[in-house]
């Protein structure tokens, strides 16, 4: 693999500027775009008017061309897509206003929003028969149409591609299904955080079907370390990262993207995550899983099949440990999944250490064989997934599990969703103050992400957990002015989550490597080792 932060160019289809009506934005002028291109090394991005999901589109597109022109250097970089409207074919001159500002603005780049959920795909179609001659291409959220409308659009205009973007895990199965229907529809990486995903698109599709794609400033380097990492070819990753969209630009030459080198330092974490090497610190993996999954699109769905790859990926960007629980364990039968992990990976147990998944159903029968299970090599803590369960954190039957972590000084990782799940452990925290709270994916949104600051700042037996916290705009360059970062652990949530988009969240913080070491590694290993 070549070196990343040396010779190559991303141009991101996903991009977004502009104030919304109630005056929230990240990006609220073009130069905060142009910032975080700069830190990151993207080249290019197709740039979207967010005031467009509200406002009126064409005043939108104009304002978006305006503030390039405006913006010193943009200009080459900052490609508008221009947001595209069932409306303008009612408008005097509407059509013709559009085709003129794609002209000026040098882009066949469209985004369709579809404003106070009333605008369909197909009303754009007497707009998109007045444009074709520009070989016009659509962008849009996977979910601002339904599958109907999606279907029909990319039947009327099988020569229009479609690019869907900001697709998680849960909507995998529905786009994947909308690709295999439909040629002309590509998605974009922004939120493909699933494990694998990136080889599964290009095994089932093509490298052609899959564009490059950036999201909230949270996600940082996430999409980049995933596509520099990835199990694809050099020839398919440049398409990824910059040849695909350069041919529905129709980019040529010297119009094409250059190399943008990243802010970090040379030999920086980052740097060497994207230049393929080992990490070189100590990596401890706080929230892992194993075994088959009835959401997430992955090839390999039992057990023994994902310890192979987990060991490959591991080795190569320097995972020491990873603290794992048993998809059964948590899906199914607590005491049956729990006993199966254990057998899968006790030969492997120098590298993986379980979580008893502590299901309260099952609560008599794990109870009777605590000591069996913590008296071995591999158990070192217990999982919580209230959530799915339906049950309450502070629910009396978790009693055992709190009593036996704080006698024996354990990690209990507890799935955080939101305020609720983690106001109901404030009590609890206080009455165990030797065992280990890790408050998975930090709390999830962003009233989550508040309150798990606010318990950890009062509390120094809670730590935030890494993984899944992209779902919320909070930076973590803040939290962790709020958080004492010897609080923070890294975890990944594979092998559902993308190992390499996790880590390079992570990595490319704008903080220093020593700040992120600690956390990396470890702030876990020390929560290991107090163990009794």
């Amino acid at each position: 693999m070549k070196n990343l932060t040396e010779c190559s160019r991303f141009i991101d289809v996903n991009a977004f500027f502009g104030k919304s009506a109630t005056g929230d934005s990240e990006f609220p002028v073009i130069q905060d775009r142009m910032d975080f291109m700069n830190r990151l090394g993207i080249s290019k991005s197709l740039v979207w008017n967010i005031e467009s999901r509200q406002n009126h589109a064409l005043s939108s597109n104009q304002k978006l061309i305006d503030k390039i022109k405006q913006t010193p250097t943009a200009k080459g970089r900052i490609i508008p897509a221009l947001t595209v409207s069932g409306l303008m074919q009612y408008e005097r001159n509407g059509i013709q206003t559009l085709k003129q500002q794609m002209i000026v603005g040098e882009t066949r780049a469209l985004r369709f929003v579809n404003v106070f959920k009333r605008l369909t795909l197909c009303q754009l179609e007497p707009v998109i028969r007045e444009i074709a001659d520009i070989k016009p291409f659509i962008i849009m959220r996977h979910d601002e149409s339904n599958i109907q409308d999606i279907l029909e659009f990319t039947g009327m205009f099988p020569e229009i591609p479609l690019v869907l973007t900001e697709v998680m895990w849960g909507h995998c199965i529905v786009v994947f299904d909308l690709m295999r229907r439909r040629k002309n529809i590509l998605v974009d990486n922004s939120w493909l955080h699933s494990y694998g995903s990136v080889e599964q698109i290009v095994e089932h599709f093509g490298a052609e079907r899959l564009l490059f794609g950036t999201s909230y400033k949270s996600h940082g380097g996430a999409a980049i370390a995933q596509l520099a990492r990835g199990d694809v070819t050099e020839k398919e990753r440049q398409l990824i990262m910059h040849g695909n969209l350069e041919r529905l630009l129709g980019l040529k030459g010297c119009a094409k993207a250059t190399s943008v080198r990243s802010a970090k330092p040379a030999d920086s974490l980052w740097d060497r995550c994207l230049s393929g090497k080992v990490l070189g610190v100590d990596v401890v993996d706080a929230h892992f899983h194993l075994g088959p999954s009835g959401g997430y699109v992955l090839k390999e769905q039992d057990e023994c099949s994902q310890v192979k790859p987990a060991l490959r990926t591991m080795d190569a960007i320097g995972i020491q440990t990873v603290l794992v629980s048993g998809m059964q364990a948590l899906m199914g039968d607590a005491v049956e999944g729990n006993n199966l992990l254990e057998k899968v990976l006790l030969t492997n147990s120098s590298r993986f250490k379980g979580y008893l998944g502590f299901n309260p159903f099952y609560a008599d029968a794990l109870i009777r064989n605590f000591d069996r299970y913590f008296s071995g090599q591999f158990f070192a803590g217990f999982k919580t997934l209230c959530g799915y369960w339906g049950v309450k954190i502070n629910d009396q039957r978790f009693t055992p599990m709190w009593d036996y972590a704080n006698r024996h000084h354990l990690p209990i990782l507890n799935h955080t969703w939101g305020k609720d799940d983690i106001s109901l452990l404030k009590d609890v925290v206080k009455k165990y103050p030797h065992a280990h709270f890790l408050l998975g994916h930090s709390g999830g949104n962003e009233e989550g992400r508040r309150e798990a600051e606010s318990l950890a700042q009062g509390n120094p037996n809670v730590y935030l957990e890494w993984c899944g916290s992209f779902c919320n705009t909070v930076s973590w360059e803040k939290t962790l002015q709020q958080v004492n970062p010897r609080q923070i652990v890294f975890g990944t949530d594979a092998m559902a989550h993308d190992i390499y988009w996790e880590i390079g969240r992570l990595l490319s913080l704008d903080v220093p490597d020593k700040i992120l070491i600690p956390i990396l590694g470890q702030n876990m290993r020390r929560i290991l080792t107090m163990r009794k």
